[in-house]
């Protein structure tokens, strides 16, 4: 009888380590399979998304993640059927997930300044911003925060206060409504004419409704995302014509407003008046031009047209980016800052290491030469209507709410 228990307990561990051998060896095959489609469909992080989890058990594949890309998501639910795997539990998803979020995958902003972070949590780093009025395509949701995407195609989390969540028809009915835009010093809303009782700040770029009562002193009654109403000065807002499809940009007025943020704190992150770092200011001073950039430096520099660096900058022409960093050892470029070009061997830029927007010379004989900016600039782009990654606001904000 003992033999017998031997033999058979024999018999079963061999045949467990050949199951495990042969699951472990699949799920192997599957996550390199998953790795294959990662590599060919998502090429920046930052705008598209493939996230998998796997687990292999006796009885077959445990699969969980998602997707922002339809073809990357194609392409797993194929390997999934048709790999030879048994797969017992498949929850890989393709975002949006408009049964998880009631069928309210668009929102628009309604704060002053939306903070979108890099994983759900308001400990977690600032990513970016979004501003008051501004459409976003909403994609999943975690522990109570919401997995976004912006209209320069950025993906961040975001918590449901700063939001208004809505169907995409319901944001394409905001945006076609009458909206001005807020251009003026950041100021505040109030609940009526002649009070200080506040209902938000404005900062340049919010968009705002106009509302139901007549203007009173000049003085304009307006209405955010969520319905409510406040007052502001009228000489403070101008109509969207003109800006969300926009006819051109001169390099004069893009500059112009590029100056007239001048000295705003810089803050990693940050992409608006309140504080910005260094590509969020050369964004938003697209934006209020009305042109959608990408969001980093490392994704402007891969916009607009090549300008061929000189030792005189003879090749360069004021309202250019300038984009800096270093060499890795593999020889690769990583870019690190931008800036724009102002002419005669100056910049203007968000700096950490200024503290603040600042203008600073490239040539050595100047009082306010930044040395360590010189020797670390690479490139220069001219980012022009109609060259890449340069996007009417009117086209970008239309293309979250297909």
């Amino acid at each position: 009888m003992r033999n017998n228990i031997l033999a058979f307990t024999a018999i079963f561990f061999i045949w467990l380590s050949f199951n495990a051998c042969r699951d472990a060896n699949k799920a192997k095959s599957f996550e390199q399979m998953a790795d294959r489609i990662q590599t060919y469909y998502i090429k920046d992080s930052r705008v598209d998304r493939l996230e998998i989890r796997h687990k292999s058990t006796f009885k077959g594949l445990l699969v969980e993640g998602y997707t922002t890309v339809r073809e990357a998501y194609d392409s797993v639910q194929t390997v999934l059927s048709e790999g030879g795997f048994v797969v017992t539990h498949n929850n890989f998803r393709l975002l949006p997930d408009a049964e998880l979020l009631e069928g309210k995958t668009a929102g628009i902003i309604n704060v002053s300044v939306a903070n979108l972070r890099s994983k759900p949590g308001h400990s977690q780093e600032l990513a970016t911003q979004a501003l008051l009025g501004t459409p976003i395509q909403v994609l999943d949701v975690k522990d109570g925060w919401y997995l976004v995407r912006t209209p320069d195609r950025y993906l961040a989390w975001l918590e449901p206060g700063a939001f208004v969540a809505m169907r995409p028809q319901e944001a394409a009915r905001w945006l076609e409504s009458d909206l001005s835009i807020f251009t003026d010093q950041p100021t505040e809303l109030v609940a009526s004419a002649g009070t200080d009782d506040v209902v938000t700040d404005l900062v340049p770029g919010n968009l705002v409704r106009d509302g139901q009562g007549e203007a009173q002193e000049e003085r304009i009654n307006v209405s955010l995302p969520d319905g409510e109403n406040g007052w502001v000065a009228t000489a403070t807002l101008s109509g969207l014509q003109g800006w969300i499809v926009p006819e051109g940009l001169e390099a004069e007025n893009l500059l112009s407003t590029a100056y007239g943020l001048k000295g705003r704190p810089y803050l990693w992150g940050g992409t608006s008046s309140k504080g910005m770092d260094c590509s969020g200011f050369t964004k938003m001073s697209f934006y209020l031009n009305g042109y959608v950039i990408p969001r980093d430096a490392s994704q402007q520099v891969h916009a607009g047209d090549e300008v061929e660096l000189t030792a005189d900058f003879g090749n360069l022409q004021p309202g250019d980016l300038l984009f800096f960093g270093r060499y890795r050892a593999d020889g690769s470029e990583k870019i690190t800052h931008v800036g724009f070009y102002t002419g005669e061997g100056r910049f203007l830029h968000s700096g950490a290491d200024n503290g603040r927007i600042k203008e600073q010379s490239l040539r050595p004989e100047e009082e306010d030469f930044a040395e360590h900016r010189l020797k670390s600039l690479l490139r220069a782009r001219r980012l022009q209507p109609g060259t890449k990654g340069v996007v009417p606001v009117g086209e970008a904000f239309g293309a979250l709410l297909e």
